[in-house]
This record gives structure tokens, C-alpha cells and sequence, in this order.
């Protein structure tokens, strides 16, 4: 049923990316193109830490995309197989004034085995986080306001820092590897 339930989510997502809503691409001009065509692109990750452990698949398994401004996060963690976590979120996320703008407004957290699931909604964040944008050569770093989130973007990937993870503030740091071409 999860499987089932994962799918619907993706093709709700592959849906509202391909609406008859104008490119975000064709909106966005200047330096802040740059940082649009650098983000574009679906991430699968790599590693997740949670600042006692480094864990790999398949303990933790993710996908993260953004493309034409629309944004899709889902990762499934297995590290307690007897407590899996599995989140989906989607939302949108805009460029502008060398600034990045994002949000999830939809978000679900199913938490335990899979015949004793709970189901909740929020986000890992609440309303829109924003992130101001620096570029060192071909890699791109976004820093959030308060600076304790930031993403190093390259053409081959990401790595995400977080000081306050989700709704109990922990640390995390996924590295994701494109699987896309830019």
C-alpha cells in the first residue's frame, strides 16, 4: 500500500510540473538564471547524517527534484526498521534578486511498520524559507537567513546542512548526487 501510495504522490508531482502553467525559466532573467538552470534537476541521495552516524542506502533512501520551479522531496528512512520514517513533500521554489524562495505546503510523515503506520501532515518548516546566493566558480552556495541551513550545488550534485531539522530542530546533512543531466 505504501508503494501504491508513493506512486500516486509522483505522478501527482510529474502532473503539476507538466500544468499548463507558464515555465518558471522563461521568468526568470539575469544572474538569477544561472542559479535556476544549476539547481534544475532531480537528486538522489547519497548519505544522510545525523550527527552521530553516517548512514547510506539502503538504510536511508531519497529523491529530491526541482524543475519549471516545483519542488519534490521524498525520503524513506529505515535506519530502525522497526520505526521507518518516510516523508513526502511538495511545494514550489522561485528565484529572484539573487535570492531563493521555497516552501512545501503539502507534506506527509508516515512513521512505523507498515501494518501499525501513523500519517501527518507539516512540514519540516513552516511557511517559506529563504536563502540568499553566492557562486564560487561552478559551485553555488544558498545560505538561509538565519544561517543554519545551507546547499552547496554543483553540476554533479548537492550537499544540504541543516542545525534544525525538522519539528525537533536536529541536525542533518544529506549529499545527493544529480541523476539528471543539467
Amino acid at each position: 500500500m505504501r508503494t501504491a501510495f508513493f506512486s500516486l504522490l509522483m505522478s501527482l508531482h510529474c502532473t503539476l510540473c507538466l500544468s499548463q502553467e507558464p515555465e518558471q525559466s522563461a521568468l526568470v532573467t539575469g544572474s538569477d538564471q544561472k542559479a535556476f538552470k544549476l539547481l534544475t534537476g532531480m537528486y538522489e541521495a547519497v548519505s544522510w547524517n545525523d550527527g552521530k552516524k553516517r548512514h547510506s542506502p539502503p538504510d536511508i533512501t531519497a529523491r529530491w527534484t526541482f524543475i519549471e520551479g516545483k519542488t519534490m522531496s521524498i525520503i524513506h528512512n529505515r535506519v530502525d526498521p522497526q520505526n521507518t520514517v518516510s516523508t513526502i513533500g511538495w511545494g514550489y521554489g522561485k528565484f529572484k534578486d539573487g535570492k531563493f524562495t521555497y516552501a512545501y505546503p503539502e507534506f506527509v510523515t508516515i512513521k512505523g511498520k507498515p501494518s501499525n503506520a501513523s500519517v501527518t501532515q507539516g512540514g519540516p518548516f513552516e511557511g517559506e524559507r529563504q536563502y540568499s546566493i553566492e557562486f564560487d566558480g561552478d559551485r553555488m552556495v544558498m545560505t538561509s537567513a538565519s544561517g543554519k541551513q545551507v546547499w552547496e550545488v554543483t553540476p554533479e550534485g548537492m550537499r544540504y546542512t541543516d542545525q534544525e531539522w525538522g519539528p525537533h530542530k536536529t541536525f542533518a546533512q544529506r549529499v545527493w548526487k544529480r541523476i539528471t543531466q543539467q
